[in-house]
């Protein structure tokens, strides 16, 4: 940490080392301290009121510097107390270094049905519901406008649910925006637009909320399970944008992984900008929600932020549960258990996500079916603030 003084930082002659000088108490994210000692100081060689400090800790913002004045001043007394402006939000360093849990039990408790939503097959209604949702998340007039002329035209010959529709639209302004041309045109690995997106038991498992599967001419075919019809139009988004990431006919642990890696990652940005989704206690809610827990208690590369890679400190991804996986990673490819390839072919469209995301974030996009690469990616892109209001939101607490 850098120490920024108004003059020339210029030590007392002292045989005594001049971290000894210095030590920081640490804001804890429950408000507490923690005395820390600095290893190391010393003079910035390229600014002379400056002192870099090393510590062996991960120092937060609103923590507290104490200078001992002996340190330039020979026999002065008492010490220079300065708050530290910069670092991470304490709950977002303890991420880094701890897994967190929910404080309410609830969080885990089996789902209750959505009551039925009178809107969802009404055309006009769910548009105002799409607008309504685009205002909250703070979309731009001239966005507002384009995203509802999609809505309009996506033909409902293939798209019957005006709620599916709706969901379609919302994907407008997110990095899940490309899933949009990918189902409604050629533009896909298929060469055709997908020949239906509905609401029909997915075929297969009755487990499965949603499935793509090929028409006779291979167009692909979004099935939703019907159970769904009632969910609001944020929940529904992620659903999508996951489906919308298998075109080609292999399947693999890592394509569902990196998928579900998408999809949890557009739930956290949803539900930053609306809290309102938590309160939710449908299936799919669940469902994203253990996600978005195992997801916050996982990224390698970026343990302060969220991943799919294992944290390093972090034994269980969904503490204080009988689920042994320690990485979102884990979690997600046990939850497919008839998918037996590890991996298959980059799908097209989880590559244009990336390249969304790591345009957005000033870097190279790599491939999002190298897991390590998906990993650096999502802990860069999630903006820390957001991850600070989603943590509120999940209500979620250090273990204890």
């Amino acid at each position: 940490m850098t120490v920024t003084f108004d003059g020339p930082a210029v030590p007392a002659e002292s045989r005594i080392p001049l971290a000894s000088h210095f030590e920081v108490d640490v804001l804890q994210a429950d408000g507490s301290t923690k005395r820390v000692l600095v290893r190391h100081a010393e003079r910035s060689p390229a600014d002379r009121r400056q002192v870099v400090l090393e510590v062996d800790a991960l120092v937060t913002r609103g923590s507290t510097l104490r200078i001992s004045r002996r340190a330039f001043a020979p026999g002065a007394a008492g010490t220079i107390d300065a708050e530290v402006t910069g670092g991470l939000e304490p709950v977002i360093a303890l991420l880094a270094s701890a897994a967190l849990t929910p404080a309410d039990p609830a969080f885990f408790d089996p789902p209750s049905p959505r009551p039925p939503d009178p809107a969802a097959d009404d055309p006009a209604m769910m548009r105002l519901e799409l607008e309504r949702h685009l205002r909250q998340r703070g979309m731009a007039a001239a966005s507002i406008v384009e995203a509802l002329a999609i809505y309009d035209a996506i033909p409902a010959a293939v798209v019957p649910s005006p709620k599916l529709r709706a969901a379609l639209a919302g994907l407008v302004g997110t990095f899940a925006e490309p899933a949009l041309a990918d189902l409604l045109t050629a533009q896909n690995c298929t060469g055709l637009p997908a020949a239906s997106i509905d609401f029909r038991p997915p075929p297969g498992s009755e487990r499965l909320l949603a499935r793509v599967t090929y028409a006779g001419n291979g167009a692909r075919v979004l099935s939703v399970d019907p159970g769904l019809r009632d969910e609001r139009i944020e929940l529904l988004m992620p659903l999508l944008a996951h489906e919308a990431v298998h075109c080609d006919r292999f399947d693999s642990k890592v394509e569902e992984v990196a998928a579900t890696a998408f999809d949890t990652l557009l739930y956290l940005q949803l539900l930053a900008a609306d809290p309102s989704l938590v309160r939710e206690r449908t299936r799919l809610a669940r469902e994203l929600r253990i996600d978005a827990l195992a997801f916050i208690n996982s990224g390698g590369v970026w343990p302060e932020s969220i991943g799919v890679l294992r944290s390093p400190g972090v034994m269980k991804v969904l503490p204080d549960t009988n689920a042994p996986q320690r990485s979102f990673a884990e979690f997600v490819a046990q939850a497919y258990p008839t998918v037996t390839t590890l991996e298959s072919p980059t799908e097209p469209l989880a590559a244009a996500y990336m390249t969304v995301l790591a345009t957005a974030a000033g870097i190279g996009a790599g491939d999002p079916f190298d897991l390590r690469q998906l990993d650096d990616l999502l802990g860069r892109v999630f903006d820390i603030a957001d991850l600070v209001e989603v943590i509120r939101a999940l209500g979620l607490e250090p273990v204890t």
